[in-house]
Protein backbone atom coordinates (compact mmCIF):
# COMPACT_ATOMS: atom_id res chain seq x y z
CA UNK A 1 0.00 0.00 0.00
CA UNK A 2 1.44 3.46 -0.95
CA UNK A 3 -0.27 6.68 1.02
CA UNK A 4 -2.00 9.46 -1.49
CA UNK A 5 -2.64 12.83 -0.43
CA UNK A 6 -6.09 13.49 0.42
CA UNK A 7 -7.36 15.92 -2.36
CA UNK A 8 -10.07 17.89 -2.26
CA UNK A 9 -10.91 19.18 -5.78
CA UNK A 10 -13.45 21.34 -5.75
CA UNK A 11 -14.12 23.57 -8.15
CA UNK A 12 -14.36 27.37 -7.76
CA UNK A 13 -17.49 28.76 -9.18
CA UNK A 14 -15.94 32.59 -10.33
CA UNK A 15 -14.13 33.22 -13.47
CA UNK A 16 -10.60 32.37 -13.71
CA UNK A 17 -7.72 32.75 -12.25
CA UNK A 18 -9.78 33.12 -8.91
CA UNK A 19 -11.69 30.09 -9.64
CA UNK A 20 -12.68 27.20 -12.46
CA UNK A 21 -14.78 29.42 -14.89
CA UNK A 22 -13.84 30.71 -17.80
CA UNK A 23 -11.63 34.04 -17.71
CA UNK A 24 -13.59 37.15 -18.08
CA UNK A 25 -13.07 38.70 -21.30
CA UNK A 26 -11.59 42.28 -20.55
CA UNK A 27 -10.08 45.37 -22.10
CA UNK A 28 -8.28 47.50 -20.30
CA UNK A 29 -7.51 50.44 -22.10
CA UNK A 30 -4.15 51.24 -20.99
CA UNK A 31 -2.77 48.23 -22.29
CA UNK A 32 -1.23 47.97 -26.03
CA UNK A 33 -2.64 44.41 -26.71
CA UNK A 34 -0.28 44.69 -30.13
CA UNK A 35 2.57 45.48 -28.02
CA UNK A 36 1.59 42.34 -26.18
CA UNK A 37 1.49 40.30 -28.70
CA UNK A 38 5.08 41.32 -29.94
CA UNK A 39 6.53 40.27 -26.68
CA UNK A 40 4.51 36.96 -26.95
CA UNK A 41 5.68 36.89 -30.29
CA UNK A 42 9.37 37.67 -29.32
CA UNK A 43 9.42 34.99 -26.42
CA UNK A 44 8.39 31.83 -29.18
CA UNK A 45 10.55 33.76 -32.15
CA UNK A 46 13.04 31.27 -31.96
CA UNK A 47 11.72 27.52 -31.25
CA UNK A 48 14.52 25.41 -31.88
CA UNK A 49 16.82 27.80 -29.76
CA UNK A 50 14.65 30.12 -27.17
CA UNK A 51 12.67 26.66 -26.78
CA UNK A 52 9.53 28.50 -25.08
CA UNK A 53 6.38 26.08 -24.20
CA UNK A 54 3.99 28.38 -22.33
CA UNK A 55 3.73 32.04 -21.88
CA UNK A 56 0.85 33.97 -19.59
CA UNK A 57 0.42 37.21 -18.43
CA UNK A 58 -2.30 37.91 -15.34
CA UNK A 59 -2.88 41.58 -14.76
CA UNK A 60 -5.57 43.19 -12.06
CA UNK A 61 -6.78 39.32 -11.21
CA UNK A 62 -7.14 39.06 -14.93
CA UNK A 63 -5.88 36.84 -17.68
CA UNK A 64 -4.54 39.30 -20.33
CA UNK A 65 -2.75 37.08 -22.69
CA UNK A 66 -1.21 33.02 -23.03
CA UNK A 67 0.17 30.95 -25.35
CA UNK A 68 1.37 27.55 -26.25
CA UNK A 69 3.49 25.66 -28.24
CA UNK A 70 1.44 22.69 -30.10
CA UNK A 71 1.03 19.86 -27.33
CA UNK A 72 0.44 22.29 -24.56
CA UNK A 73 -2.38 24.10 -23.03
CA UNK A 74 -3.96 25.83 -20.59
CA UNK A 75 -3.98 22.68 -18.02
CA UNK A 76 -1.20 21.10 -19.69
CA UNK A 77 1.25 20.16 -16.15
CA UNK A 78 4.66 21.58 -16.43
CA UNK A 79 7.61 20.25 -14.17
CA UNK A 80 8.76 23.45 -12.33
CA UNK A 81 12.21 22.30 -11.34
CA UNK A 82 13.34 24.40 -8.55
CA UNK A 83 10.18 26.64 -8.87
CA UNK A 84 8.73 24.18 -6.66
CA UNK A 85 11.32 25.49 -3.66
CA UNK A 86 8.81 28.26 -3.95
CA UNK A 87 5.84 26.24 -2.69
CA UNK A 88 7.58 24.32 -0.57
CA UNK A 89 8.43 27.66 1.29
CA UNK A 90 4.75 28.47 1.20
CA UNK A 91 3.83 25.48 3.15
CA UNK A 92 6.03 26.70 5.86
CA UNK A 93 4.29 30.37 5.17
CA UNK A 94 0.89 28.45 5.71
CA UNK A 95 2.10 26.50 8.87
CA UNK A 96 3.13 29.29 10.45
CA UNK A 97 0.11 31.56 9.89
CA UNK A 98 -2.05 28.97 11.68
CA UNK A 99 0.77 28.82 14.11
CA UNK A 100 2.46 25.40 14.09
CA UNK A 101 5.90 27.14 12.70
CA UNK A 102 8.40 29.11 14.38
CA UNK A 103 11.12 29.71 11.69
CA UNK A 104 13.46 30.93 14.37
CA UNK A 105 14.02 28.30 16.54
CA UNK A 106 16.64 25.66 15.47
CA UNK A 107 15.77 22.90 13.39
CA UNK A 108 16.19 20.26 16.07
CA UNK A 109 17.94 17.44 14.22
CA UNK A 110 19.40 14.67 16.58
CA UNK A 111 22.29 14.20 14.78
CA UNK A 112 23.30 18.09 14.99
CA UNK A 113 22.96 18.56 18.77
CA UNK A 114 26.37 17.45 19.49
CA UNK A 115 28.21 20.13 17.16
CA UNK A 116 27.37 23.65 15.92
CA UNK A 117 25.00 22.39 13.49
CA UNK A 118 22.25 22.42 16.32
CA UNK A 119 22.28 26.33 15.65
CA UNK A 120 21.04 25.87 12.18
CA UNK A 121 17.55 27.16 12.18
CA UNK A 122 14.48 27.04 9.70
CA UNK A 123 14.98 30.82 9.13
CA UNK A 124 18.72 30.14 7.99
CA UNK A 125 17.47 26.63 5.72
CA UNK A 126 14.51 28.96 3.88
CA UNK A 127 17.34 31.88 3.05
CA UNK A 128 19.89 29.02 2.15
CA UNK A 129 22.13 30.08 5.14
CA UNK A 130 23.13 27.01 6.73
CA UNK A 131 26.55 27.44 5.83
CA UNK A 132 26.76 23.25 5.64
CA UNK A 133 28.70 22.35 2.61
CA UNK A 134 26.53 21.39 -0.77
CA UNK A 135 27.58 21.37 -4.45
CA UNK A 136 24.93 22.35 -6.99
CA UNK A 137 26.67 21.18 -10.25
CA UNK A 138 24.02 19.95 -12.56
CA UNK A 139 26.81 18.90 -14.79
CA UNK A 140 28.73 16.52 -12.52
CA UNK A 141 28.34 13.57 -10.05
CA UNK A 142 27.66 16.15 -7.19
CA UNK A 143 25.44 16.29 -4.16
CA UNK A 144 22.61 17.34 -6.29
CA UNK A 145 22.67 14.65 -8.68
CA UNK A 146 23.49 11.83 -6.25
CA UNK A 147 20.10 13.20 -4.15
CA UNK A 148 18.07 13.28 -6.93
CA UNK A 149 18.94 10.06 -8.91
CA UNK A 150 20.66 8.02 -6.17
CA UNK A 151 18.85 8.43 -3.16
CA UNK A 152 16.07 6.69 -1.46
CA UNK A 153 15.69 9.32 1.24
CA UNK A 154 16.85 12.84 -0.04
CA UNK A 155 15.47 14.85 3.00
CA UNK A 156 18.85 13.61 4.27
CA UNK A 157 21.41 14.31 1.96
CA UNK A 158 22.27 17.88 3.63
CA UNK A 159 22.06 16.71 7.06
CA UNK A 160 25.10 14.81 6.84
CA UNK A 161 27.19 17.71 5.31
CA UNK A 162 29.47 19.74 7.78
CA UNK A 163 29.61 23.08 8.55
CA UNK A 164 31.87 25.70 6.18
CA UNK A 165 30.96 28.75 8.50
CA UNK A 166 29.21 29.79 11.21
CA UNK A 167 25.44 29.12 10.37
CA UNK A 168 24.03 31.90 8.73
CA UNK A 169 26.98 33.71 7.49
CA UNK A 170 27.21 31.87 4.54
CA UNK A 171 24.73 31.90 1.40
CA UNK A 172 25.13 28.69 -0.39
CA UNK A 173 22.13 28.06 -2.51
CA UNK A 174 21.18 24.53 -2.33
CA UNK A 175 18.61 21.87 -3.41
CA UNK A 176 19.57 19.65 -0.50
CA UNK A 177 18.62 22.63 1.98
CA UNK A 178 14.73 22.43 0.45
CA UNK A 179 14.78 18.34 0.75
CA UNK A 180 15.88 18.88 4.27
CA UNK A 181 13.25 21.20 5.11
CA UNK A 182 10.81 18.54 2.98
CA UNK A 183 11.94 16.11 5.48
CA UNK A 184 11.42 18.44 8.60
CA UNK A 185 7.87 19.13 7.43
CA UNK A 186 7.40 15.67 8.05
CA UNK A 187 8.07 15.53 11.63
CA UNK A 188 5.51 17.75 12.55
CA UNK A 189 2.85 15.24 12.11
CA UNK A 190 1.82 12.17 13.82
CA UNK A 191 1.28 10.37 10.46
CA UNK A 192 2.55 10.20 7.08
CA UNK A 193 -1.13 10.90 5.65
CA UNK A 194 -1.49 14.00 7.54
CA UNK A 195 1.80 15.27 5.85
CA UNK A 196 0.97 14.25 2.61
CA UNK A 197 -2.45 15.90 2.89
CA UNK A 198 -1.23 19.22 4.11
CA UNK A 199 0.56 21.03 1.36
CA UNK A 200 -2.74 20.32 -1.15
CA UNK A 201 -5.35 21.29 1.94
CA UNK A 202 -3.32 24.41 3.07
CA UNK A 203 -2.13 25.56 -0.03
CA UNK A 204 -2.80 23.99 -3.46
CA UNK A 205 -6.21 22.51 -3.64
CA UNK A 206 -7.07 25.66 -1.37
CA UNK A 207 -6.17 28.25 -4.13
CA UNK A 208 -7.39 25.48 -6.67
CA UNK A 209 -4.39 24.80 -8.45
CA UNK A 210 -5.79 21.31 -8.77
CA UNK A 211 -3.15 20.15 -11.95
CA UNK A 212 -0.35 20.52 -9.41
CA UNK A 213 1.34 17.51 -8.11
CA UNK A 214 4.68 17.01 -5.56
CA UNK A 215 5.83 13.86 -6.34
CA UNK A 216 7.57 11.81 -3.34
CA UNK A 217 10.90 10.53 -2.72
CA UNK A 218 11.17 6.63 -2.29
CA UNK A 219 11.12 7.13 1.49
CA UNK A 220 8.00 9.25 0.93
CA UNK A 221 9.43 12.55 1.51
CA UNK A 222 7.73 15.72 -1.04
CA UNK A 223 10.82 16.78 -3.56
CA UNK A 224 10.28 19.88 -2.78
CA UNK A 225 13.77 20.88 -4.42
CA UNK A 226 12.82 19.76 -8.04
CA UNK A 227 9.92 17.93 -8.71
CA UNK A 228 6.54 20.01 -8.75
CA UNK A 229 3.85 19.75 -11.68
CA UNK A 230 1.15 22.34 -12.70
CA UNK A 231 -0.41 24.01 -15.23
CA UNK A 232 0.51 27.28 -16.58
CA UNK A 233 -2.68 28.49 -15.37
CA UNK A 234 -1.86 27.05 -11.68
CA UNK A 235 1.62 28.38 -11.69
CA UNK A 236 0.32 31.78 -12.60
CA UNK A 237 -1.96 31.47 -9.39
CA UNK A 238 0.50 30.59 -7.16
CA UNK A 239 2.15 33.57 -8.07
CA UNK A 240 -1.23 36.16 -8.20
CA UNK A 241 -1.38 34.31 -4.43
CA UNK A 242 1.84 36.32 -3.77
CA UNK A 243 1.11 39.81 -4.99
CA UNK A 244 -2.14 39.29 -3.05
CA UNK A 245 0.36 38.84 -0.33
CA UNK A 246 -1.30 35.45 0.78
CA UNK A 247 -5.03 36.77 0.52
CA UNK A 248 -6.92 34.23 -1.93
CA UNK A 249 -10.29 36.32 -3.07
CA UNK A 250 -10.85 36.45 1.00
CA UNK A 251 -9.10 33.47 1.86
CA UNK A 252 -5.80 33.58 4.18
CA UNK A 253 -3.31 31.47 3.19
CA UNK A 254 -0.48 33.35 4.90
CA UNK A 255 0.65 36.50 7.23
CA UNK A 256 1.53 39.39 4.47
CA UNK A 257 4.40 39.45 6.62
CA UNK A 258 5.73 36.08 4.76
CA UNK A 259 5.44 37.85 1.66
CA UNK A 260 7.85 40.71 3.31
CA UNK A 261 9.96 37.98 4.27
CA UNK A 262 10.76 35.39 1.22
CA UNK A 263 11.33 39.05 -0.85
CA UNK A 264 13.59 40.45 1.47
CA UNK A 265 17.20 40.25 0.22
CA UNK A 266 19.26 37.57 2.03
CA UNK A 267 23.13 38.59 2.78
CA UNK A 268 25.59 37.15 0.43
CA UNK A 269 23.08 36.60 -2.25
CA UNK A 270 23.64 40.53 -3.81
CA UNK A 271 20.45 41.30 -4.01
CA UNK A 272 19.35 38.02 -5.96
CA UNK A 273 18.13 35.69 -2.98
CA UNK A 274 15.43 36.03 -0.57
CA UNK A 275 13.74 33.14 1.18
CA UNK A 276 13.73 30.52 -1.67
CA UNK A 277 12.85 33.17 -4.14
CA UNK A 278 14.84 34.54 -6.32
CA UNK A 279 15.12 38.49 -6.52
CA UNK A 280 15.68 41.25 -8.93
CA UNK A 281 16.93 44.18 -6.32
CA UNK A 282 21.14 42.95 -7.85
CA UNK A 283 20.18 43.69 -11.39
CA UNK A 284 19.45 40.37 -12.98
CA UNK A 285 16.47 41.92 -15.11
CA UNK A 286 17.89 45.35 -15.71
CA UNK A 287 15.25 46.64 -17.71
CA UNK A 288 12.33 45.22 -15.43
CA UNK A 289 11.54 47.05 -11.91
CA UNK A 290 13.90 45.86 -9.05
CA UNK A 291 10.68 45.43 -6.67
CA UNK A 292 10.41 41.95 -9.23
CA UNK A 293 10.59 38.71 -7.53
CA UNK A 294 10.49 34.75 -9.06
CA UNK A 295 10.08 31.41 -8.47
CA UNK A 296 12.58 30.26 -11.05
CA UNK A 297 13.41 26.73 -12.53
CA UNK A 298 15.71 25.00 -14.51
CA UNK A 299 16.07 25.33 -18.15
CA UNK A 300 13.69 28.54 -17.77
CA UNK A 301 10.86 28.04 -16.08
CA UNK A 302 9.56 31.26 -14.33
CA UNK A 303 7.01 32.45 -12.48
CA UNK A 304 7.56 36.58 -12.28
CA UNK A 305 5.94 38.63 -9.76
CA UNK A 306 6.08 42.60 -9.97
CA UNK A 307 3.91 44.29 -7.43
CA UNK A 308 4.73 47.73 -9.02
CA UNK A 309 3.06 46.58 -12.06
CA UNK A 310 0.05 44.39 -11.12
CA UNK A 311 1.38 41.81 -13.04
CA UNK A 312 2.32 38.11 -12.68
CA UNK A 313 4.31 36.90 -15.59
CA UNK A 314 4.58 32.72 -16.53
CA UNK A 315 7.11 31.21 -18.49
CA UNK A 316 8.01 27.61 -19.28
CA UNK A 317 10.05 26.18 -21.74
CA UNK A 318 13.84 24.28 -22.27
CA UNK A 319 15.97 26.91 -22.58
CA UNK A 320 17.21 29.65 -19.81
CA UNK A 321 19.95 32.51 -20.73
CA UNK A 322 21.24 33.56 -22.83
CA UNK A 323 19.40 31.52 -25.55
CA UNK A 324 16.19 32.55 -23.91
CA UNK A 325 16.77 36.07 -23.49
CA UNK A 326 14.03 36.94 -20.31
CA UNK A 327 15.17 40.51 -20.12
CA UNK A 328 14.23 41.77 -23.29
CA UNK A 329 10.99 39.48 -23.32
CA UNK A 330 9.65 41.19 -19.94
CA UNK A 331 11.09 44.83 -21.19
CA UNK A 332 8.80 44.02 -24.47
CA UNK A 333 5.98 43.58 -22.37
CA UNK A 334 5.95 45.89 -19.85
CA UNK A 335 6.22 48.67 -22.27
CA UNK A 336 2.29 47.62 -23.70
CA UNK A 337 1.21 49.47 -20.32
CA UNK A 338 1.42 53.50 -21.04
CA UNK A 339 2.88 54.95 -18.42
Amino acid sequence: YVPEPRRAREDFQVPYPYGHLPPKDTVFPEIDYDRVKSALDLAFSEPDLQRTRTVLVLYKDHLVAERYVEGFGPDTPVLGWSMTKSVLATIYGAMEYRGGMDIDLPAGLGEWDQDARKRITYHHLLRMQSSLEWDEDYGDLSDVNRMLFNSQDMSMAQAAKPLLAEPGTLWNYSSGTTNLLSGLLRDEFATHQEYLNYPYEAVIDKIGMHTMTLETDLSGNFVGSSFGWASTRDWAKFGLLYLRKGDWNGTRVFHPEWESFVKSPTPGSNGTYGAHFWLNLGGSYPSVPEDMYMANGYQGQHVFIIPSRDLVVVRTGLAEGPDFDGDAFLEMLLSAWEQ
